[in-house]
Protein backbone atom coordinates (compact mmCIF):
# COMPACT_ATOMS: atom_id res chain seq x y z
CA UNK A 1 0.00 0.00 0.00
CA UNK A 2 1.18 3.41 -0.86
CA UNK A 3 0.47 6.83 0.64
CA UNK A 4 0.61 10.21 -1.00
CA UNK A 5 0.16 13.54 0.29
CA UNK A 6 -2.06 15.71 -1.88
CA UNK A 7 -2.64 18.69 -0.16
CA UNK A 8 -2.51 20.33 3.30
CA UNK A 9 -4.77 17.70 4.56
CA UNK A 10 -5.54 15.71 1.44
CA UNK A 11 -4.01 12.50 0.96
CA UNK A 12 -4.47 9.37 -1.03
CA UNK A 13 -3.61 5.52 -0.13
CA UNK A 14 -3.14 3.32 -2.95
CA UNK A 15 -3.82 0.03 -2.15
CA UNK A 16 -3.77 -3.22 -4.57
CA UNK A 17 -7.51 -3.54 -4.58
CA UNK A 18 -9.27 -0.08 -3.43
CA UNK A 19 -7.91 3.00 -3.52
CA UNK A 20 -9.05 6.01 -0.56
CA UNK A 21 -9.24 9.40 -0.96
CA UNK A 22 -9.04 11.78 2.08
CA UNK A 23 -10.40 15.78 2.00
CA UNK A 24 -10.05 15.67 -1.99
CA UNK A 25 -10.75 19.03 -3.42
CA UNK A 26 -12.80 19.26 -6.74
CA UNK A 27 -9.61 19.40 -8.51
CA UNK A 28 -8.02 16.09 -7.29
CA UNK A 29 -11.73 14.13 -7.75
CA UNK A 30 -11.49 14.85 -11.67
CA UNK A 31 -7.88 13.30 -11.96
CA UNK A 32 -7.72 10.50 -13.11
CA UNK A 33 -4.31 9.24 -11.83
CA UNK A 34 -6.10 9.81 -8.32
CA UNK A 35 -9.08 7.36 -9.09
CA UNK A 36 -11.07 6.31 -5.88
CA UNK A 37 -14.10 4.20 -5.44
CA UNK A 38 -13.81 5.56 -1.73
CA UNK A 39 -13.72 9.57 -0.36
CA UNK A 40 -13.30 10.26 3.31
CA UNK A 41 -14.09 13.82 4.50
CA UNK A 42 -12.86 14.87 8.03
CA UNK A 43 -14.76 17.95 8.13
CA UNK A 44 -17.61 19.71 6.16
CA UNK A 45 -14.61 22.71 5.41
CA UNK A 46 -12.90 20.13 3.12
CA UNK A 47 -16.14 18.57 1.33
CA UNK A 48 -17.91 22.34 0.75
CA UNK A 49 -18.98 22.59 -3.45
CA UNK A 50 -17.42 18.99 -3.98
CA UNK A 51 -19.52 17.09 -5.99
CA UNK A 52 -19.13 13.04 -6.42
CA UNK A 53 -19.63 11.54 -9.61
CA UNK A 54 -19.84 7.95 -10.71
CA UNK A 55 -19.73 4.87 -8.67
CA UNK A 56 -17.93 6.13 -5.47
CA UNK A 57 -18.87 6.27 -2.00
CA UNK A 58 -18.49 8.93 0.22
CA UNK A 59 -17.72 8.84 3.89
CA UNK A 60 -18.34 12.21 6.11
CA UNK A 61 -19.60 11.56 9.73
CA UNK A 62 -18.60 8.82 12.67
CA UNK A 63 -20.01 5.67 11.84
CA UNK A 64 -18.63 1.94 10.93
CA UNK A 65 -18.47 1.03 7.51
CA UNK A 66 -17.12 -1.52 5.15
CA UNK A 67 -15.80 -0.69 0.95
CA UNK A 68 -14.36 -3.86 -1.04
CA UNK A 69 -12.68 -5.52 2.30
CA UNK A 70 -11.80 -1.60 3.64
CA UNK A 71 -12.82 -1.17 7.20
CA UNK A 72 -13.87 2.22 8.52
CA UNK A 73 -14.69 3.33 11.52
CA UNK A 74 -15.33 7.26 11.95
CA UNK A 75 -15.27 8.58 15.56
CA UNK A 76 -16.78 11.98 16.40
CA UNK A 77 -13.45 14.24 16.72
CA UNK A 78 -13.49 17.97 18.49
CA UNK A 79 -14.62 21.13 16.59
CA UNK A 80 -16.99 18.95 14.08
CA UNK A 81 -14.45 17.22 12.79
CA UNK A 82 -14.54 13.13 12.28
CA UNK A 83 -11.46 11.03 12.81
CA UNK A 84 -10.60 7.79 11.06
CA UNK A 85 -9.39 4.58 11.95
CA UNK A 86 -9.03 2.67 8.20
CA UNK A 87 -7.76 -0.75 7.75
CA UNK A 88 -6.55 -1.39 3.76
CA UNK A 89 -4.51 -4.64 3.37
CA UNK A 90 -3.87 -5.29 7.19
CA UNK A 91 -2.89 -1.85 7.71
CA UNK A 92 -4.48 0.28 10.21
CA UNK A 93 -3.92 3.94 9.92
CA UNK A 94 -5.38 6.76 11.65
CA UNK A 95 -7.00 10.03 10.31
CA UNK A 96 -6.83 12.60 12.91
CA UNK A 97 -7.73 15.30 10.04
CA UNK A 98 -7.77 19.01 11.02
CA UNK A 99 -8.48 18.77 14.64
CA UNK A 100 -6.82 21.37 16.89
CA UNK A 101 -7.86 20.91 20.22
CA UNK A 102 -6.93 17.71 21.98
CA UNK A 103 -8.82 14.73 21.85
CA UNK A 104 -10.86 13.82 25.22
CA UNK A 105 -9.23 10.75 27.02
CA UNK A 106 -12.80 8.76 26.06
CA UNK A 107 -12.38 9.26 22.19
CA UNK A 108 -8.05 8.40 22.76
CA UNK A 109 -9.72 5.18 24.02
CA UNK A 110 -12.08 4.08 21.16
CA UNK A 111 -8.88 3.80 18.56
CA UNK A 112 -7.02 0.60 20.01
CA UNK A 113 -3.91 0.80 17.18
CA UNK A 114 -2.34 2.63 14.51
CA UNK A 115 0.43 1.51 12.21
CA UNK A 116 0.23 4.86 10.34
CA UNK A 117 -1.16 8.29 11.65
CA UNK A 118 -1.45 11.47 9.90
CA UNK A 119 -1.86 14.42 12.33
CA UNK A 120 -1.90 17.93 12.08
CA UNK A 121 1.27 19.80 13.18
CA UNK A 122 -1.06 22.33 15.51
CA UNK A 123 -2.95 20.17 18.04
CA UNK A 124 -2.78 21.91 21.20
CA UNK A 125 -0.03 24.95 19.70
CA UNK A 126 3.57 24.77 20.86
CA UNK A 127 2.99 21.48 22.35
CA UNK A 128 1.62 19.73 19.41
CA UNK A 129 4.43 16.93 18.97
CA UNK A 130 4.40 15.77 22.91
CA UNK A 131 0.52 14.93 22.62
CA UNK A 132 1.17 13.21 18.97
CA UNK A 133 3.94 11.05 20.59
CA UNK A 134 1.84 10.74 23.87
CA UNK A 135 -0.80 8.91 21.16
CA UNK A 136 1.30 7.30 18.78
CA UNK A 137 3.05 5.29 21.71
CA UNK A 138 -0.54 4.52 23.32
CA UNK A 139 -1.51 3.51 19.89
CA UNK A 140 1.67 1.69 18.50
CA UNK A 141 2.58 3.68 15.40
CA UNK A 142 4.96 3.01 13.29
CA UNK A 143 5.08 6.15 11.12
CA UNK A 144 4.02 9.07 11.75
CA UNK A 145 3.05 11.39 8.83
CA UNK A 146 2.83 15.27 9.65
CA UNK A 147 -0.16 17.28 7.90
CA UNK A 148 0.28 21.12 7.51
CA UNK A 149 -0.46 24.50 6.09
CA UNK A 150 2.44 26.62 7.07
CA UNK A 151 5.88 25.39 6.86
CA UNK A 152 6.70 27.59 10.33
CA UNK A 153 4.09 25.48 11.78
CA UNK A 154 6.18 22.38 10.23
CA UNK A 155 9.23 23.85 11.47
CA UNK A 156 8.56 23.95 14.95
CA UNK A 157 6.52 20.34 15.43
CA UNK A 158 10.04 18.81 13.76
CA UNK A 159 12.19 20.92 16.20
CA UNK A 160 10.18 19.57 19.09
CA UNK A 161 10.92 16.16 17.71
CA UNK A 162 14.31 16.55 16.52
CA UNK A 163 13.81 15.95 13.22
CA UNK A 164 14.35 19.30 11.94
CA UNK A 165 16.76 17.95 8.32
CA UNK A 166 14.47 15.09 7.72
CA UNK A 167 14.55 14.81 4.01
CA UNK A 168 10.57 15.08 1.64
CA UNK A 169 9.90 11.90 0.31
CA UNK A 170 7.35 11.37 -2.99
CA UNK A 171 5.17 8.36 -1.42
CA UNK A 172 5.50 6.07 1.60
CA UNK A 173 4.92 2.34 0.69
CA UNK A 174 3.37 0.34 3.31
CA UNK A 175 4.16 -3.34 3.90
CA UNK A 176 2.66 -4.85 7.08
CA UNK A 177 5.25 -7.06 7.09
CA UNK A 178 8.01 -4.90 6.60
CA UNK A 179 7.31 -2.23 9.80
CA UNK A 180 10.04 -0.29 11.56
CA UNK A 181 10.39 -0.90 15.19
CA UNK A 182 9.35 2.53 16.99
CA UNK A 183 8.45 5.58 15.71
CA UNK A 184 9.46 7.12 12.51
CA UNK A 185 8.08 10.66 11.19
CA UNK A 186 7.88 10.83 7.14
CA UNK A 187 7.79 14.25 5.61
CA UNK A 188 5.53 13.51 2.28
CA UNK A 189 5.58 16.00 -0.53
CA UNK A 190 3.12 17.75 -1.46
CA UNK A 191 1.65 17.08 -4.88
Amino acid sequence: MEIRMLSDYAAFFKGKKENILINPSKEILGDLKFNSRIVLYTSDIFSNGNFLNGERVLIKGPGEYEVGGVEINGFNGEDGNTVYSVVIEGISIVILGKIAQELSSKRIERIDSADVLLAPVTIGGDGSFKLVKEWSKKWGVNYLIPMFEKDDELKKFLDAADEEGLETIDSLKVEKDDLPDGLEVKLLKKV
